[in-house]
């Protein structure tokens, strides 16, 4: 079972390197909406280190539960099956490839989708989730503060749509967009 200094190991090999996890702030932050909600089911795009899924996880498994996780590198998705591995948490399945490419033919829904792939494809991956979150879920899509320059169109698409969502300033230079299906 990975503890806080597993977590801290990853989160300081990832600033080390360039590697881009969510911050500390965020990472607690959603580990209490996930608490807090009993969510059972993940789904993240962008695994990067698996710095984010592994928080996840700690307080999924609290519950019945399971998280996919997709990453699109080939050399950030080694990196996160030994972390993955090294943790000993069971209920994570991992992607390599595309996640536009992979989750039309995931047939689980998800009450919790977390976004954290590349930027300027934030509108493709948030219209190919649509479908597969539940009635209650939510879908959380990372650095929308200091990165809307490359998510206009998700800006746009949500306005011309009609669909609410809040912006939660978390950390010191960014936050993150919920949107409550």
């Amino acid at each position: 079972m990975p503890d806080e200094k597993f977590l801290e190991k990853l989160k300081s090999y990832g600033e080390a390197n360039n590697i881009p996890n969510i911050s500390r702030e965020n990472a607690q932050f959603l580990r209490s909406l996930i608490q807090e909600n009993w969510y059972q089911k993940a789904l993240e795009i962008g695994t990067a280190n698996a710095y984010s899924t592994i928080h996840f996880a700690l307080e999924l498994e609290k519950v019945s539960w399971s998280i996919t996780t997709i990453e699109f590198s080939q050399a950030a998705y080694e990196m996160a099956q030994d972390n993955i591995e090294d943790s000993d948490l069971k209920n994570i399945t991992q992607y390599f490839w595309d996640a536009r490419d992979i989750i039309p033919h995931l047939e689980e829904s998800y009450d919790f989708i977390f976004i954290d792939g590349l930027k300027k494809a934030s509108l493709s991956f948030l219209l190919i989730v649509w479908g597969k979150v539940s009635p209650w879920g939510i879908i959380i899509i990372d650095d929308v503060i200091k990165f809307r320059y490359k998510m206009e169109n998700l800006y746009e698409y949500l306005s011309t749509h009609e669909i609410k969502y809040t912006i939660e300033h978390i950390d010191s230079d960014d936050g993150i967009m919920i949107i409550k299906k």
